[in-house]
C-alpha cells in the first residue's frame, strides 16, 4: 500500500509540473552533446556500455531539465515577488500604502476613538453630529487649518471613558475639553496643518473666554493668516458668547494689519452662515461655513448655497433642486418642488443634503422640518417631526499622535 501512495503521490507531482516545451532542434541538442565533456571519455567495454545505458540517460535527461526548469523557476519567482510588492504598495485614496495604513491605523487610533469616533464618518456618509449619537460623551470642537489657508469646523465625539480617564464629565466646559485632548490630536493624519494647541493660554469666566496670545505667535503675519486664525478660534469654542484676544499682560492684543482686536462677540453656533462643500488636497469632502458671507435669513442662506461663492468652496444644494422656506415659532420648514427620494441618491450625496440644511439650521438657532422627501424614517432620522439640532460638523475619528 505505501508503494502505490508514493506511486500515487509521484503521479500527482509529475502532472503537477510546467509543460515544457524544448524549442531546440535535433541538431542543436546533439551538437550541445558532443561538446559536453563529461561524454567525450575513452568508451569502454561493451558489458560496461550495456550498463552505462541508463545512468547515462538520467544523466542526460537531468542536465536538460535543470537547463528547461531553472528559467521557469525563476519566473515564477519572479511573478510572485511582482505581486506581492503590488500588493503591498496598494494605495488607498490617501495615497497611504494598505499594509503601513493598517499599521498605522493600529498604532493611532485609541481603543475608544476607534469603537466610537470611527463610526461617524464612514466613508464619508455622515457631515454632522445629532444628540442621539453622543450616549454620554462629548463633542470636542476644532476649527483645523487646511493647506490652502481656509479654517474647516470638526467634530470628534469623546466617549464616556475618554472623558474620565482625562478627569472630566459631561458637564466640562469647551476650554477644559481642548485643553485635555488638542494637544493629542495628529492633524496631519486628517490632511489638517499642525496648528494645535494654539499659541496661547486660556481662561474663562462664564461666556467670556479670555485667550492671552504668547508673545510668540504669528498669527497676524498676513491678513489671510489673521482670519483663519480668528475663523479658529470661533470653530473650537462656539459656545462663549464672548472671545476676548489678549497679550501676554493681559491688555487687548494688537495686530499689524488691524491693530488693537476687538472681542468677538455672537459668533460661533449662531454665525447666520451658509455651508458649502470643500474639498481637501487629498479628496475628502467636508462642510464649512464661509464666515465671509452671512445670510440675512435662513432662506436666503439656502439660495446661497445653490451658487459657489469662490474658487474654494462648491455648491452644498443642487442648483435645479426648487424648495420653498417657512420659518415659524423656531422651526424652518423646507417645503421641496418634487419628492426627493433619499434611498435613490448616493449615501454620501443624500447626507450632505440632509446635514447641510440641518447645520444651517442651527447656525440660524432654528430646528429643520423637511416636507415632500422620502423615506420617512431614514438613516436614524424621522422627517415627520422637526430634526434634531445638529450639534457640530464633519465628525471624524481622534487620530492620536
Amino acid at each position: 500500500m505505501d508503494h502505490e501512495r508514493k506511486d500515487d503521490d509521484l503521479e500527482k507531482l509529475l502532472h503537477s509540473m510546467p509543460k515544457i516545451k524544448d524549442t531546440r532542434t535535433e541538431e542543436e541538442i546533439l551538437e550541445r552533446l558532443k561538446k559536453d565533456d563529461r561524454l567525450s571519455k575513452t568508451p569502454v567495454t561493451p558489458l560496461r556500455k550495456k550498463r552505462r545505458i541508463v545512468p547515462l540517460v538520467a544523466a542526460v535527461a537531468a542536465v536538460l531539465l535543470v537547463a528547461i526548469l531553472i528559467p521557469s523557476f525563476m519566473n515564477s519567482m519572479d511573478a510572485g515577488k511582482q505581486s506581492a510588492d503590488e500588493s503591498s504598495t496598494q494605495e488607498d485614496s490617501e495615497g497611504v500604502p494598505a499594509t503601513a495604513r493598517d499599521h498605522k491605523q493600529i498604532e493611532n487610533f485609541s481603543d475608544n476613538a476607534t469603537s466610537e469616533s470611527s463610526n461617524f464618518m464612514s466613508a464619508l456618509s455622515q457631515y454632522a453630529v445629532y444628540p442621539s449619537e453622543l450616549n454620554g460623551g462629548r463633542i470636542l470642537h476644532l476649527g483645523l487649518q487646511d493647506a490652502q489657508a481656509v479654517s474647516i469646523p470638526v467634530s470628534f465625539l469623546l466617549t464616556k471613558e475618554q472623558l474620565e480617564a482625562k478627569g472630566l464629565t459631561g458637564t466640562s466646559t469647551e476650554l477644559e475639553l481642548y485643553e485635555a485632548f488638542a494637544g493629542e490630536l495628529d492633524e496631519q493624519a486628517l490632511g489638517f496643518e499642525p496648528r494645535s494647541p494654539l499659541n496661547a493660554t486660556f481662561n474663562e469666566k462664564g461666556d467670556q473666554l479670555n485667550v492671552l496670545l504668547n508673545d510668540t505667535h504669528e498669527y497676524d503675519l498676513s491678513s489671510a493668516t489673521q482670519e483663519m486664525f480668528l475663523q479658529s478660534l470661533m470653530q473650537t469654542f462656539p459656545s462663549y458668547r464672548e472671545i476676548h484676544l489678549l497679550d501676554e499682560s493681559g491688555n487687548p492684543a494688537e495686530f499689524d494689519q488691524v491693530g488693537q482686536l476687538e472681542p468677538i462677540r455672537s459668533q460661533g453656533v449662531q454665525a447666520h452662515t451658509p455651508y458649502y462643500v470643500f474639498i481637501q488636497e487629498n479628496g475628502q469632502e467636508l462642510l464649512s461655513p464661509n464666515f465671509m458671507q452671512q445670510a440675512k435669513s435662513y432662506e436666503e442662506a439656502l439660495h446661497l448655497m445653490q451658487i459657489a461663492p469662490n474658487d474654494l468652496f462648491t455648491p452644498s444644494i443642487p442648483k435645479e433642486l426648487g424648495f420653498t422656506v417657512t420659518v415659524k415659532d423656531g422651526v424652518a420648514e423646507v417645503a421641496f418642488d418634487e419628492v426627493v427620494q433619499l434611498e435613490s441618491m448616493e449615501m454620501n450625496e443624500a447626507s450632505r443634503l440632509v446635514d447641510v440644511l440641518a447645520l444651517t439650521a442651527a447656525s440660524f438657532d432654528v430646528k429643520l422640518k423637511l416636507t415632500n422627501v422620502e423615506p420617512m424614517d431614514w438613516n436614524s432620522l424621522n422627517f415627520s417631526e422637526p430634526l434634531p439640532r445638529a450639534l457640530g460638523a464633519n465628525p471624524l475619528p481622534f487620530v492620536i499622535k
